[in-house]
Parts: C-alpha cells; sequence; structure tokens
C-alpha cells in the first residue's frame, strides 16, 4: 500500500508539473473568486508566476466586485492594490449617495462640492446641502448656535419677532425694560436662527412652551449660558411672553405663552419680555402635549427632549406643532 501511495503521489506531482502556467492560473482564479479575499480585497485572480501560486488583485474588475468599492470607493488597481483613483470611483460607493464623498483627493472619497452633496441622503434629509473641509454641511447653520458669546448683538429698547408655525403665524412685541437680560438673549436667538423647526413641547390649558433645540448640542451650549433672574415688571396674563425657568437662574432658550392668566408665576420671579400682538388664534389651535389627560398618553419629557432632540420627538411624538421659522420684523 505505501508503494502505491507514492507511486500515486509521483503521478500527481508529475501531472501539475505537466500543466502549463496558464492552465495552473486558470485554476486558481476559479478558485480565488470563490474565496473570501476576493470579495474583501479584490484577490479574485490567480497568479503562478514568480512561484508560489497566490491570489491577487489583478485588473480593475477585481477590484469593482469588491467590498471595499462599494463602501470607500476603492474600485480601481494601482500599485497592485484596489484604490481611489478617479471620481468614477467615488460615485460607484455608497457614501457617494449617503454623505457626498463623491470626489477623489488624495486616495480618498470626498465632499469636494455643494453639486456632491446637493445629491445626497443628508442634503434630503438634514439640510446638510454645502461641501466644506470634504464634509456636507448645513450653510444655513450659525456657529453661534454652538457658541452664545458669538450671539452678541445689542438689543433695540423694542423690537417684534414673528414666529412661523404649522398652524399659522404670531407676533411678539418685545418691550426690553421689561427684562432686559430675557430681551437681549431672545433678540440674539432670532437672530441666528434658533428657534428653527423647534417644537411646542408642552400645550395645556394654562399655557405653551417651546424653544428647546432639535440639536442636543446646541441646547447644551445655551443651557450652560443661562441668563440670570430679573424681577417681573408686567403680569403674567394671557398673552404674555416669558423666558421659563425651573429653579433661580435658569433662563436659557424656552419661552412660554400664557393662555390664561397665570398671576401665580409672578411669585416665582416669571419675568414676562413681551406680549402676542397679533395671532394669538394661532396659539389657541395648537396641539395639547406635556400632559396626559387619558390614561396611555404620552408625556413629552422636557429632559429627553433636551438629550435626545429631533431623535427623540420623531420616534415618539409625529404630531406635535413646531415653529418653523423666526424672523425680526
Amino acid at each position: 500500500m505505501k508503494a502505491l501511495a507514492c507511486v500515486f503521489i509521483a503521478f500527481f506531482a508529475l501531472t501539475t508539473s505537466c500543466q502549463s502556467v496558464e492552465d495552473r492560473e486558470r485554476e486558481l482564479t476559479a478558485q480565488c473568486k470563490q474565496d473570501a479575499p476576493c470579495k474583501k480585497q479584490g484577490l479574485c485572480t490567480g497568479k503562478c508566476t514568480p512561484e508560489p501560486c497566490r491570489c491577487i488583485a489583478a485588473s480593475n474588475a477585481d477590484c469593482a466586485q469588491s467590498a471595499p468599492c462599494e463602501s470607500a470607493g476603492q474600485c480601481s488597481l494601482k500599485d497592485g492594490k484596489c484604490a481611489v483613483v478617479s471620481n468614477q470611483d467615488c460615485a460607484r460607493a455608497t457614501p457617494c449617495r449617503a454623505s457626498g464623498f463623491c470626489t477623489a483627493k488624495d486616495g480618498i472619497c470626498v465632499a469636494g462640492s455643494d453639486a456632491d452633496c446637493s445629491q445626497s441622503d443628508l442634503c434630503k434629509t438634514a439640510h446638510k446641502c454645502g461641501a466644506k473641509n470634504g464634509a456636507c454641511i448645513d450653510a444655513s447653520f450659525n456657529p453661534a448656535l454652538l457658541n452664545p458669546a458669538l450671539a452678541n448683538a445689542q438689543v433695540p429698547p423694542k423690537f417684534k419677532v414673528k414666529f412661523s408655525t404649522t398652524k399659522g403665524d404670531f407676533v411678539v412685541e418685545v418691550t426690553t425694560a421689561w427684562s432686559p437680560l430675557g430681551a437681549e438673549r431672545l433678540y440674539n436667538l432670532v437672530k441666528i436662527g434658533y428657534y428653527t423647526n423647534v417644537a411646542f413641547y408642552k400645550v395645556d390649558d394654562a399655557s405653551a412652551a417651546f424653544g428647546i433645540h432639535g440639536n442636543p448640542e446646541v441646547s447644551a451650549a445655551w443651557r450652560e449660558a443661562a441668563i440670570r433672574d430679573e424681577p417681573p415688571k408686567q403680569p403674567n396674563d394671557r398673552g404674555f411672553v416669558a423666558l421659563p425657568k425651573a429653579r433661580p437662574n435658569t433662563r436659557w432658550a424656552p419661552l412660554v405663552i400664557h393662555l390664561k392668566n397665570n398671576r401665580d408665576l409672578d411669585q416665582v420671579g416669571y419675568a414676562p419680555v413681551g406680549k402676542v400682538t397679533q395671532g394669538m388664534n394661532v396659539i389657541d389651535s395648537l396641539a395639547k402635549v406635556g400632559s396626559a389627560p387619558k390614561p396611555g398618553d404620552k408625556v413629552l419629557d422636557p429632559v429627553k427632549l433636551e438629550s435626545g432632540g429631533e431623535t427623540y420627538l420623531k420616534a415618539s411624538f409625529p404630531g406635535l406643532d413646531f415653529v418653523t421659522c423666526a424672523t425680526l420684523l
């Protein structure tokens, strides 16, 4: 038996040695295409010169069928490896469609132009339609939203703000002397676009509150920049607008509009900054939220809103009303 085995091995070796290099590489290529390295790295072609035989990336076609082509744009052969060589490589990759990474630069795919970003999912879902430093950004995003120190415009003695909502518009006239710090805060928040797509997170028979930002980082920045309390100079009656506070010296960005006379808030230091002069009927028509009149109703948690932002809102409260934008008149 041992002699027969030796004869078989010798015969197999002789047969293999009699194969041409082309035949050996053809058989090996068929094996390479079935192995994981072909899909993972584009190692899809059998190569036997020089020895030993091995799987390599030998063409653009090898790279084009690999996972890195789809995930990172590494679709072309360069120096024996799959790499990003052209914009066409990036256009084939998922990040181009998802994040605007459609331009080849220094061997990677980046967002190289506004055109890259405008066709991306980020533009459609997050309004990130402009390119900056290789990524898509929301060009309308004001840096002061994350740095309150940059929002330092001088507030006039009086000003009006139009708030556009999902139910219509209302106008607030602000008198700075009523609450100088509060008026200054509101004026600057409006100027930098803070009140864009912010939810009415609490609406009941007594009041309507809004102004927690959909981006938790923005909310955190302004909450840390809370302003001092001021003594109320006007009553907290229907139509008056104030910055609410949970504890002393914690006013930051949210606003509350009184739907009835709430004189008890005079005693705890709510200082009105202005009054609704147009569109009070819009406030009256807002969807109620923030209390549970019936068993099983969801209650919006402002703390979770601050930490979860739009993700929390969209997942749990699809029927909320929003302030879509605020403008100085």
